[in-house]
């Protein structure tokens, strides 16, 4: 099981035990594979994440960050990553917990105060504090404004549930 952090920290833990990847760049790699768990090739993630490299250095970059992820995971990697010559991706299929994915996660019709708590409590600060690539500037506008929304909601439910402490709690 591998578990990811993205909301107001970077943190991977595999099995319960941290996963240290402590260079920036291949923790925005993997951050990247994580949040959008499509095939991506590999060129279009190194002018994604090395914008102002030229190709072969922004190629270059991506193979080093992408072998720091494969070691600091160890012998999982092979099942968390599906890796070819052409492209790279998160197995969205391998047992995982994202803090994320709630968050993003659509709303039910008729949303419970409980689990819109729940999901509100994961928010625990920004996207990748820290990071200021283009493309986390946009994931962390997104997710802000989901949460924003089903903080919204939360606070309508409880409300109309009349949980005045929880009201104020939250408020």
């Amino acid at each position: 099981m591998i578990e990811v952090r993205l909301l107001g920290q970077f943190e991977v833990l595999l099995d319960g035990e941290p996963v240290e990847l402590t260079a920036r760049p291949a923790q925005s790699l993997f951050a990247y594979l994580v949040l959008n768990p499509v095939a991506h090739r590999r060129e279009r993630l190194a002018g994604l994440l090395w914008p102002d490299s030229s190709e072969a250095n922004a190629r270059r970059n991506l193979r080093q960050a992408l072998w720091q992820i494969r070691r600091a995971l160890g012998e999982p990697a092979d099942t968390v990553l599906v890796v070819d010559e052409i492209t790279l991706a998160f197995n969205s299929h391998h047992e995982h917990a994202v803090d994320t994915e709630r968050i993003a996660a659509p709303v039910t019709e008729e949303p419970n105060a409980d689990e819109l708590m729940a999901t509100v409590a994961l928010y625990t600060g920004e996207l990748l504090p820290g990071f200021y690539d283009e493309w986390v500037l946009l994931e962390r506008e997104r997710l802000q404004a989901q949460f924003e929304r089903k903080f919204t909601l939360l606070l309508e439910q409880l409300v109309t549930e009349q949980r005045w402490a929880d009201v104020l709690q939250w408020g």
